[in-house]
């Protein structure tokens, strides 16, 4: 049977922190803010935001150690899962939390360490145009939209 629990979340890292299993297994553990913009009743825009908590592990744990950071724009697929715990008065309580399957990493990485940066290949940057060049762009006036 097909696993129904997946949700897919395209936001910014936000706080970001990895920590190690006693077998030296990373888990990574941060926030995703998701936004969103809406009119409200008076027609000025409103921007939400809702904090997702989001904990990987293992392979994709190194990944985004290695590779994000806060600010980092990413597309995470995880599984919903509920986190049942008792605070200090007693009271039960539920918080939610997604276990990431597979991210991508889509602006804002890393800077590259130099080695990485050394074996990438020269672009050569005479075909680039200069910064006083202007460059028009080309619209078709026939697209409806």
């Amino acid at each position: 049977m097909a696993n129904h629990n997946q949700c897919n979340f395209t936001g910014r890292i936000g706080k970001l922190d990895i920590r190690y299993t006693q077998d030296k297994n990373p888990i990574s553990v941060f926030s995703i803010a998701i936004s969103k913009s809406r009119k409200d009743n008076s027609g000025q825009w409103i921007d939400e935001t809702t904090w997702i908590n989001c904990k990987a592990f293992k392979q994709i744990a190194e990944y985004i150690n290695n590779h994000a950071q806060k600010g980092t724009f990413v597309r995470v697929t995880t599984v919903y899962q509920e986190n049942k715990w008792t605070d200090k008065s007693g009271q039960q309580r539920i918080s939610p939390e997604f276990l990431v399957n597979d991210v991508e990493i889509l602006g804002n990485q890393k800077e590259r360490k130099p080695q990485e940066s050394q074996s990438r290949p020269n672009v050569p940057t005479t075909n680039q145009p200069n910064s006083n060049t202007i460059i028009e762009p080309d619209f078709d006036d026939s697209i409806p939209f």
